[in-house]
């Protein structure tokens, strides 16, 4: 499968977004970075979380399976793979967002989630959410 359109990725989120909005977030099975892989295998038929998709418990464990790849974060992950925009001005729906603070509890937190427009749709503790997209601090292109 091809690059999809930002159109058809359009299309495409709102059936992504709801089979999302069952799930509870559980790393190695529903956390942000697993939430913006399965967005960029259904655009692009590329799996970045092919190698690590189920097969760890914990954030840390899942650091460590990126780390024994030669990877230092999933952020590192998306560079070597999607194409980076210039600030988030330039984001179209169906983008991949680096937002900070994605739990809203004041920590320094940073995570993954995917442009629908004005605000980023995030995974949290209290499972699907959005934050503003100029809490964006990357963006890339799946």
């Amino acid at each position: 499968m091809g690059c999809v359109m930002s159109h058809d990725r359009a299309v495409l989120l709102p059936g992504y977004l709801a089979a999302a909005r069952t799930l509870q977030l559980r790393p190695g099975a529903h956390d942000c970075a697993l939430f913006a892989a399965g967005w960029v295998r259904l655009c692009s038929g590329v799996d970045l979380a092919k190698r690590r998709r189920g097969r760890y418990y914990t954030l840390e464990q899942g650091a460590a399976l990126l780390a024994g790849d030669g990877i230092s974060d999933p952020i590192e992950l998306a560079e070597r793979h999607l194409t980076e925009l210039n600030g988030w001005m330039q984001a179209l729906v169906g983008d991949v967002a680096v937002v900070q603070d994605v739990d809203g509890a004041g920590s320094d937190y940073t995570g993954f989630g995917i442009v629908g427009g004005c605000h980023i749709h995030v995974v949290g503790l209290r499972g699907l959410d959005y934050v503003p997209l100029r809490r964006a601090v990357r963006v890339f292109r799946p």
